[in-house]
């Protein structure tokens, strides 16, 4: 297990297996961390609880997903690093 670690400290930061995370898809990645920087914040992920919504086609959303609300780049920029996990926080939010 392959951890990217923040610097921050608190008592709420978890770690996540990166291959659970939805983020979006852009290809952009932070040099910095690419050369040796340490990651300065946590990810912010969300986690969906899409109980009785449905989409496209009448299919029903995936319940339990952890998107990544903040900080797909340094998701990215694992996974570049070979990273299996990665620091972050739960964010509770109501997408409605």
């Amino acid at each position: 297990m392959k951890i990217l670690k923040s610097k921050a400290e608190g008592t709420h930061i978890e770690i996540f297996q990166i291959s659970d995370l939805a983020i979006t898809k852009h290809g952009f990645v932070l040099e910095d961390i690419l050369n040796g920087a340490e990651m300065i914040h946590p990810i912010q992920v969300h986690k969906c609880t899409n109980e009785g919504t449905y989409g496209a086609l009448g299919k029903k959303y995936k319940t339990g997903l952890l998107k990544v609300i903040k900080g797909s780049q340094r998701v990215t920029t694992a996974i570049q690093l070979g990273y299996t996990h990665i620091e972050g926080i739960y964010v509770w939010r109501l997408f409605r």
